[in-house]
């Protein structure tokens, strides 16, 4: 696809700051205009202080000199350098060639070295301002566009490269549209009013200062050609350090474990020089047209004066004329220079463009439908109905699944790893969405319902939770932005943590203890976790895997929870995820039996022991008596078995995987 469209959409945020924009280019005009009057004034003094220099244009008053009678300041003569202004008249011009004293004319060149000094300087504070604010907006719009996409869009991506893109590739964003865009717009302006005045100068000189031009843009072209190269490899090699930094940094811990940090190193090492190899090309390439452009600058020069010398009567010209040329040519191409730095910064900043507005065009996969409406009370009644999800064509993980759950009831999913469970609980929050059948809660189909209202009845207490990195009271204020320090509280009661929380031997700063460093304790974490979920009073708890890093007591307050939510006054839901089959007992009402997409048993604890199935299979593998564990050492064994002919309970049929 074109970048034109998304070139297009980026201009739109400068409409989004149009005064700031307006005094920016006003700004740029007056100082790019600047050295240019600069150079026009100083060929006026060369004039006025020279006047035997050549031909004197007609009303020239230079001819007086100090100690003739005249005052010095009062030598006049006109900027326009040409022997013959007659024609101006005819134009309605004739004041450009107005004589000039050299008071006048060193003000003027005075002024303007000083006001594109003080200008550059205001304009520097001005861009800084539209550039922060182009660059906060657009981050911010990332930012909340990330936050609204599917989970999908995160499962098995490199954090790494997507920061890159958030921050790196919006600055490049950033960077087009001001120097990239508004400054070649200035430019061109200047350099229109620059040719206009020496085309009327004399159109053979202009043309003659424009002798090696052709040369200059050939050279330009190809050494753009060889950056937007080097600037495209140095935006992908610039985000596959980012990804190997990432990834390390996330596993630390395994790589030590593993004693991988070597093989991490020479991986690192290698995004690394590939980083640097296309940075260098980069500034080599940079270097290469910077001095091959101030080659043909030189050479431009010396033979506008050596053409200008020669040349200047048959072209009536002044010497200070052919000076003023002389200093303009090396501005001009000065300008010629930036439009093709700049050419090349805009292909190189093109593929930012591309990559943040295709960002910003990803579409969740997971959207409300129009007219979605807020789902209301529910309590807790859930229905699948013949359900059907693959992560892949390939790859079915849920095939016409079937079951219902009443109010109030705690029902535990159980299976080998890959059957479906916390596939159920992504569908029930709807991070994902079926391929077919239908997902009810209350009766109500979950996709009729805004997610905002279905999330506010559905919480969960995820595998691994996630903390910002302040205190237990803002961790769990997550949940609910407007809850009261009381209601924190409450929810950690209901959590069983609380006394935990106040007891200054364990926590010394109660609920200001930050979690992330000052709560060492995995299952204090998952309790902290909890009580975030509890604070919305969800109709329907989802536990995945609650007991993970819990010790006896932790388990025992989390199965006290459990009871309590659920079959307390305000009957609740609970739907578990844990291979942990004891717990599993301890808590549910019913037991769902998962394997191969589908439902393959469901009961009770004690029915489903009592069966020939999957469950008891699964529930012996995690009773394997200890004596058959041991290293067996009579009879002149080796040791590293049970005992010859001694049979396993619990070993799986032929073709199931072992459960994790």
């Amino acid at each position: 696809m074109s970048a034109r469209p998304y070139i297009g959409r980026a201009l739109r945020l400068l409409g989004n700051h149009k005064l700031l924009t307006t005094l920016v280019m006003l700004l740029s005009l007056l100082v790019t205009l600047f050295p240019f009057i600069v150079s026009v004034a100083f060929s006026g003094i060369f004039q006025i202080l020279g006047p035997q220099a050549g031909p004197k244009p007609p009303g020239a008053s230079g001819t007086s000199a100090p100690g003739t009678g005249g005052s010095l300041w009062d030598l006049s003569a006109p900027l326009f350098g040409k022997t013959d202004t007659s024609w101006l008249a005819d134009y309605g011009l004739s004041w450009i060639a107005t004589p000039l004293t050299l008071k006048t004319v060193l003000i003027v060149w005075a002024s303007a070295l000083v006001l594109s000094q003080i200008l550059g300087f205001v304009r520097a504070y001005v861009v800084a301002h539209l550039e922060e604010r182009l660059l906060t907006g657009l981050r911010q719009e990332i930012y909340d566009h990330l936050q609204s996409l599917s989970l999908d869009f995160f499962t098995g991506g490199q954090t790494g490269a997507l920061m890159q893109r958030v921050l790196s590739e919006a600055a490049g964003v950033q960077r087009l549209l001001t120097q990239a865009l508004i400054y070649p717009a200035v430019d061109f302006i200047v350099l229109i009013i620059v040719l206009v005045y020496l085309f009327a100068l004399s159109w053979q000189m202009t043309l003659v200062s424009f002798v090696l031009a052709p040369a200059v843009i050939l050279m330009f072209k190809y050494t753009s050609g060889k950056m937007q190269q080097a600037a495209r490899g140095m935006a992908m090699s610039g985000r596959e350090l980012g990804a190997e930094l990432e990834e390390t940094i996330s596993g630390m811990a395994d790589i030590q474990i593993f004693n991988a940090q070597a093989k991490r190193s020479e991986r690192f090492r290698e995004a690394s020089k590939n980083a640097a190899k296309h940075s260098v090309g980069m500034m080599a390439w940079m270097g290469f047209s910077n001095s091959g452009a101030q080659i043909f600058i030189a050479l431009s020069t010396a033979i506008v004066l050596v053409v200008g010398i020669i040349y200047h009567p048959q072209f009536g010209l002044t010497l200070a004329a052919v000076i003023a040329f002389v200093q303009m040519t090396p501005q001009m191409f000065g300008v010629v220079q930036r439009f093709i730095a700049t050419y090349t910064m805009y292909n190189s900043l093109v593929p930012n463009v591309v990559s943040t507005y295709e960002l910003l065009d990803t579409k969740p996969t997971v959207k409300e439908k129009p007219g979605a409406k807020d789902i209301g009370e529910v309590h807790g009644d859930i229905s699948f109905e013949k359900v059907v999800f693959g992560y892949s064509p390939m790859q079915k993980v849920l095939d016409e699944m079937s079951f219902n759950i009443k109010e109030g009831e705690t029902v535990s999913f159980v299976g080998p790893i890959g059957c479906g469970k916390s596939t159920i609980m992504n569908l029930l929050l709807r991070f994902l969405d079926p391929e077919a059948g239908r997902i009810t809660l209350e009766g109500k189909d979950i996709t009729d319902a805004t997610l905002n209202s279905l999330r506010k009845q559905v919480s969960k207490l995820s595998q691994f939770p996630f903390f910002l990195k302040t205190t237990i009271r803002d961790n769990i204020r997550l949940s609910k932005s407007d809850a009261t320090d009381a209601e924190i509280e409450e929810a950690c009661e209901l959590a069983h943590i609380h006394d935990i929380i106040v007891d200054p031997k364990r926590m010394p700063k109660g609920y200001d203890t930050v979690v992330d460093t000052q709560v060492p304790s995995g299952g204090q974490k998952r309790l902290i976790a909890l009580a975030r979920c509890l604070l919305r009073r969800p109709e329907v708890l989802l536990l995945d895997e609650p007991t993970e890093n819990l010790d006896a007591d932790q388990r025992n307050r989390l199965i006290q929870v459990i009871r309590e939510y659920a079959q307390g006054p305000n009957r609740r839901t609970c739907l578990v995820i844990s291979h942990d089959l004891n717990f599993v007992a301890a808590v549910s009402d019913r037991i769902i039996v998962l394997n191969q997409g589908r439902v393959a048993d469901e009961g009770t604890h004690d029915e489903l022991v009592k069966k020939e199935g999957l469950y008891k299979t699964l529930y012996e593998l995690k009773n394997v008596d200890p004596a058959l564990l041991r290293t067996r050492t009579g009879n002149g064994g080796t040791g590293g078995g049970p005992p010859a002919g001694a049979k396993m309970r619990g070993m799986p049929p032929p073709g199931m995987a072992m459960p994790r």
